[in-house]
């Protein structure tokens, strides 16, 4: 009689402990594993390779170890191309899902700066999840109409490694014996990559631009990446400015972020946001 090639542990491995309802309803990448009926994502608990990816430092710096332990939980093949608010969410419902509802937090006193350490419950704040719209526009004071939508998670993870790498360059740059000329060249090639990097992160999360109808011309849709990114290169700092805050404001969005809280210290009673940082949400040491 042959033996069955069927693994008899088949039925022992995980299942999803909940399903929760993504901010971005998958509206900006293409994620296999929503339910067509439901609209929300299976959420499966860690396992012990995912545990072990969330300690490799570099891995997790540059976002390879979020990525596969964000698949690994949801099913999601190209964790990257989600929104960073999807992200969050994810983060959270699986810390629930491994560890379950009590989250520890730590946070400042607004009144008498003492360090406090709290238990937060996670369930409520998924209850507070909400769907972003398909597009969030502003309209700067040219008329021009922009098109936004909310960074993505490697974007956001480009801008992290980017900001932490120049950081440590230029901090061992001073530390180092080197003249001034060479020090003044290093920082402005520094500068210059993180200038680069930004533009092209923020023309990223522009979909669109629209030049409003005027007496001698029609309306013009812009889309194409390469025409925006020349135009966001071009902007002044003031309109710039304008399009990041708004970015901001959007990737802020999808769940809430800050709980009530009572120092023990003094008495008194503050908000204390909560930081979606993968570095210490799982409470992993290195």
């Amino acid at each position: 009689m042959a033996k069955s090639t069927n693994n008899p542990l088949q039925g022992y491995l995980r299942i999803p402990k909940l399903y929760v309802l993504l901010p971005s309803g998958g509206k900006f990448s293409n994620i296999e594993s929503i339910s067509d009926i439901s609209q929300e994502l299976p959420i499966y608990p860690l396992t012990s390779m995912d545990e072990t990816l969330l300690r490799n430092p570099d891995a997790l710096l540059n976002g390879e170890s979020m990525a596969k332990v964000i698949t690994s939980c949801t099913g999601i093949t190209d964790a990257y191309e989600l929104t960073a608010n999807d992200v969050d969410v994810i983060l959270l419902a699986v810390r629930y899902a491994t560890y379950g509802n009590d989250l520890e937090i730590t946070s400042t006193c607004s009144e008498c700066n003492a360090t406090l350490e709290h238990t937060i419950q996670i369930e409520p704040l998924l209850e507070t999840i909400s769907v972003l719209e398909d597009h969030y526009i502003i309209t700067l004071d040219n008329d021009l109409q922009c098109y936004l939508k909310p960074y993505t998670f490697r974007d956001a993870q480009k801008a992290a490694l980017s900001a932490f790498r120049e950081t440590s360059e230029l901090n061992t740059l001073i530390t180092k014996e080197a003249d001034e000329m060479s020090k003044l060249v290093t920082f402005n090639k520094s500068f210059i990559a993180m200038a680069n990097l930004n533009i092209e992160i923020l023309s990223n999360a522009i979909i669109k631009v629209i030049i409003p109808e005027t007496d001698d011309s029609e309306e013009i849709t812009v889309t194409d990446n390469k025409h925006i990114e020349e135009w966001v290169l071009g902007i002044s700092k003031q309109h710039a400015d304008v399009i990041i805050d708004k970015l901001n404001d959007i990737n802020e969005l999808g769940i809430q972020r800050e709980v009530e809280t009572t120092c023990e210290k003094c008495n008194s009673t503050f908000k204390t946001k909560i930081e979606f940082n993968p570095s210490n949400f799982f409470d992993l040491s290195f």
